[in-house]
């Protein structure tokens, strides 16, 4: 920790008890000021600090309300710096990383705009809520035992994780967050911290957008972030060159700010079409793009959708994957309206890529032809139908690989894997466990690499 903070702290325990509780109290008064981060007072932890900080300048710090109020916050505060992966004062990495995350109006503006907010009402108003925050922040957690009575509490001023690693947010995240805890020094003026939180958020993002890079449509929670995206990178995906570049391409033009196309990723099964999808939230995080995931029967919750990630400074792709439509089935008029042609119009900031086993995505039978529910204008029933994948921009084809593609897939996976079998050997076994499978494809490959494995592990 910093020298200041380590002063401040050594000051605050060797100040008399008296003294002590004008100070807990002072603080306490302060962070009622807040506006911007006024949210931040909603949090546990938070909320515990401050109302052990009024206890002990009331002189109610020996009930065991207090008491439990304390060993509360030192757990809470205990797990938090060991699932988030904070080294060192608990208390002080906690109270940044909850300014880091929080969303507020500051934070939104600095998303969009960055260092453009200086000057402004909002500007100063933060900075406003830094200095009180800053004082926050240096609160010792020992001094509050002290006043309390209550000594050989295992508090985390020093803590030390298990866990080497941080938390559930991206790596993007945290390399910007170790930017962050280096420009919020101590010795730093409000005016230089507000400064450098506008270039955290205007990286990162607000909220939770920069902490997730992947979220999932929940009813009646809106956009809620997935904790454990799935890791895979383009570089993972053997073969399918074409079709990796033509969807690269598109969402590089997408993130540039340039015209895009909603795209349908269509064919067999197994080919990667979703893979590569998730993998382009990994590739391009750090450039703002975030992947949401919508179910089918979701579509008619599309109105909302679009409202939350209107305005936003990052790039939305919504990933709808297996899409496809029985012929008694109507939401595929949702996403008609969706594409093209609905009376909202969709934001900039937001495309479809969707993937299907089925060409045209809407069921379609003879009887749709041959007009046996007495329908008089039957073509007009089947245009409809097919109209849907033709609403797609770009519709990218991903066909069962060949044998010399499946093996070139097989031997990749191998060596990315540090499968250590002669080439004849690895090509021998793979053809046999595509017979067993009667199937070809990259995710018959990959489940092939994975036995090899387990049986290696078991050996």
């Amino acid at each position: 920790m910093a020298k200041i903070t380590e002063n401040l702290q050594r000051k605050s325990n060797n100040m008399t008890y008296t003294h002590l509780q004008d100070y807990f109290y002072k603080i306490y008064i302060e962070t009622n000021r807040l506006v911007i981060y006024r949210g931040l007072l909603q949090d546990h932890i938070i909320d515990n600090v401050r109302r052990l900080l009024l206890s002990c300048s009331q002189d109610k710090h020996h009930s065991m309300e207090t008491q439990s109020c304390l060993y509360d916050t030192v757990s809470l505060l205990m797990e938090a710096a060991e699932k988030e992966g904070f080294k060192g004062n608990a208390w002080k990495h906690y109270l940044l990383y909850q300014v880091a995350t929080s969303e507020n109006i500051l934070s939104r503006a600095a998303e969009k705009n960055g260092s453009n907010i200086l000057g402004s009402s909002v500007h100063k108003a933060a900075i406003f809520d830094i200095q009180i925050l800053k004082r926050f922040s240096q609160l010792s957690l020992q001094a509050i035992s002290k006043v309390m009575g209550l000594k050989d509490i295992p508090l985390p001023d020093h803590f030390n994780p298990m866990n080497s690693s941080n938390g559930n947010a991206g790596k993007h995240f945290w390399e910007q967050f170790s930017t962050l805890k280096q420009g919020f020094t101590d010795d730093s003026r409000p005016e230089e911290l507000v400064n450098t939180l506008a270039q955290f958020y205007e990286a990162v993002g607000s909220g939770r957008m920069g902490i997730h890079t992947a979220f999932r449509w929940i009813k009646g929670k809106g956009l809620c972030g997935v904790e454990y995206p799935d890791p895979v990178t383009l570089n993972d995906l053997i073969g399918y060159k074409k079709q990796k570049e033509t969807v690269t391409q598109n969402t590089e033009a997408f993130i540039r700010g340039k015209t895009a196309n909603n795209l349908l990723l269509y064919g067999e099964r197994g080919t990667g079409k979703s893979s590569t999808i998730k993998a382009l939230a990994n590739e391009y995080c750090h450039r703002g793009l975030r992947l949401v995931e919508v179910a089918k029967h979701q579509l008619p919750e599309f109105p909302s959708i679009l409202r939350d990630l209107r305005n936003r400074a990052q790039y939305f792709i919504i990933f709808i994957d297996d899409l496809s439509f029985e012929s008694y089935e109507t939401e595929f008029k949702y996403m008609k309206a969706l594409l093209e042609g609905g009376l909202e119009v969709k934001p900039d900031n937001v495309l479809i890529y969707a993937t299907s086993n089925r060409r045209h995505l809407v069921q379609e039978n003879w009887s749709d032809r041959e007009g046996q529910d007495g329908e008089i204008h039957i073509l007009d029933s089947v245009q409809e139908k097919l109209s849907l994948a033709d609403r797609f921009g770009i519709t990218v084809t991903y066909t069962a690989p060949g044998q010399d593609e499946y093996l070139e897939i097989v031997a990749g996976l191998a060596k990315s894997h540090g499968v250590s079998l002669p080439a004849d050997k690895l090509r021998e076994m793979a053809l046999q466990w595509e017979r067993w499978h009667n199937t070809r494809s990259g995710r018959t490959a990959r489940q092939f690499i994975n036995h090899l494995l387990g049986t290696e592990a078991e050996s």
